[in-house]
């Protein structure tokens, strides 16, 4: 019974939640203009930016490889005790960065844009740099 009173109350919230922007008058807030572009999306920085972040995953990717190799040793994360699962969140953080960036320019944040593969890169980069330094 208890249950019953939680979701009517969050079916209430959320029926609440879609008045309130229907209620403005003359504006349509899921109707957006798209700015023009300042520069095309996959420009000489956008690819320099991607393909820096594709080789600090690589980096990453062979390093850890390289490591595991060695007896004794074994991979902390749990997502990514196999190779396949390994190659498939890398190559999922690649897209997600490439899919939000382009998203971030056609919504006219350019700025924005360029730092988000960084920011899947960099994890990747630094993880690199620590397996490469585990073995010096």
């Amino acid at each position: 019974m208890r249950s019953n009173d939680f979701v009517t109350t969050l079916l209430l919230v959320m029926g609440l939640c879609l008045i309130v922007p229907s209620a403005l008058i003359g504006a349509n807030p899921l109707v957006v203009q798209p700015t023009a572009p300042a520069h095309k999306f996959l420009d000489g920085p956008n690819i320099m930016i991607q393909g820096v972040s594709v080789i600090m995953m690589a980096a990453d990717l062979a390093t850890t490889k390289r490591d595991l190799e060695a007896p004794g040793t074994r991979e902390f994360n749990p997502l990514t005790q196999s190779p396949a699962a390994r190659f498939s969140l890398k190559f999922a953080g690649f897209g997600a960065g490439l899919g939000i960036s382009y998203i971030l320019h056609r919504s006219g944040h350019h700025k924005a844009e360029r730092i988000v593969p960084l920011l899947f890169g960099i994890p990747s980069g630094v993880a690199a740099a620590h397996n490469v330094g585990i073995h010096r």
